[in-house]
């Protein structure tokens, strides 16, 4: 044997379907749909304005901007007004608060403004927003739940995602995806597992994003949520023939496991030293190959790798122990 070495990391475009998709944006109109009841929103001006577009996960509050700064104004953001910004404007004149959203409004691209703690918009706000037709919403949260709400909000819609055609399992509390051909088992695999206690995130397409740092979370298509497809059998509702706990909306990508046919010319890892990992919009996840022939027990393969991993994760490596222990034994003959 030899010590272990890291493999180079396979690229998801070798796994995935379509490859990365990249953030796409937002409408206004679609934000308040979504999003109205959680961040207890109502439209109060600038209706016609709806189908601007939000590009980005970034939010701004325009302190500076409303103060005279106008250096670095982050006009293309969300604008969030405050308890702090409505008592500065309430200093002003209401010459000069007209000036200041004169100028404000001169930037085009502001997608909305929102003012927080379900207070009043200043007049000239609303007359410059119903000229520009830039809608101004209201919420009945304090500023600082309203910015944390609508920055994870905005961080869900513009997080990068990649589409896999595979199944998604928790398996002992680790998300396990599962890839390979049509003809592979992976959704009789999928199918054996959940009969076994484990859960079903997604079946035949699996969307992952990535959100908050490296974290990797996978989920299914809204429209076939809770189904499977089994050929011989045809759609399963998983959630109806094992209850509902046998299922989940979404997961944390642990582990990706690629079936494939038994390849004779092939190597295939037998020790567990070499570990390959599959970059995943950036983020390394381990990845191991299996063999499929006749008569082999993947479903319990794949629970032994999810009970491996977790002990790995506590800091015990079999395999590595193995090598160690072997390592000394021929040092000492």
């Amino acid at each position: 044997m030899a010590r272990g070495r890291r493999k180079k990391a396979v690229k998801a475009d070798e796994l995935a379907l379509g490859g990365t998709r990249p953030p796409v944006g937002v409408t206004v109109g679609e934000f308040v749909d979504e999003y109205a009841s959680a961040a207890k929103l109502d439209v109060v001006e600038g209706r016609d304005g709806l189908d601007r577009k939000i590009r980005g996960a970034e939010i701004n509050r325009p302190g500076l901007a409303l103060a005279g700064f106008f250096g670095r104004f982050a006009h293309k953001q969300i604008q969030i007004i405050g308890q702090t910004e409505l008592s500065y404007l309430k200093t002003l004149t209401e010459e000069r608060r007209v000036e200041v959203f004169t100028k404000l409004f001169s930037y085009s691209g502001i997608p909305c403004i929102i003012v927080a703690r379900n207070r009043k918009p200043p007049g000239a706000l609303l007359v410059k927003a119903r000229t520009k037709k830039v809608p101004v919403l209201v919420s009945k949260l304090r500023t600082t739940e309203l910015i944390a709400l609508t920055s994870d909000y905005l961080r869900e819609k513009f997080a990068p995602q990649v589409k896999f055609h595979g199944n998604l399992l928790d398996v002992y509390g680790l998300g396990v995806l599962l890839l390979g051909e049509a003809t592979t088992g992976k959704s009789e695999c999928a199918l054996d597992l959940i009969m076994r206690g484990h859960k079903m995130v997604a079946d035949d397409i699996v969307f992952v994003k990535r959100k908050f740092g490296e974290e990797l979370i996978g989920e299914g298509s809204p429209f076939i949520h809770d189904h499977m497809e089994i050929r011989g059998l045809g759609i399963l509702n998983v959630s109806r023939l094992f209850g509902v706990r046998a299922v989940l909306e979404r997961k944390n990508v642990d582990i990706i496991m690629k079936i494939e046919m038994h390849d004779p010319d092939k190597e295939y890892d037998r020790t567990g030293l070499d570990v390959t990992a599959a970059d995943v919009l950036g983020v390394d996840v381990p990845l191991i190959t299996i063999p499929v022939v006749p008569g082999k027990n993947v479903s319990t393969i794949v629970e032994v790798a999810a009970m491996n991993t977790l002990l790995k994760r506590r800091g015990y490596d079999s395999a590595r122990e193995f090598n160690e222990a072997l390592m000394r034994g021929m040092e000492n003959e």
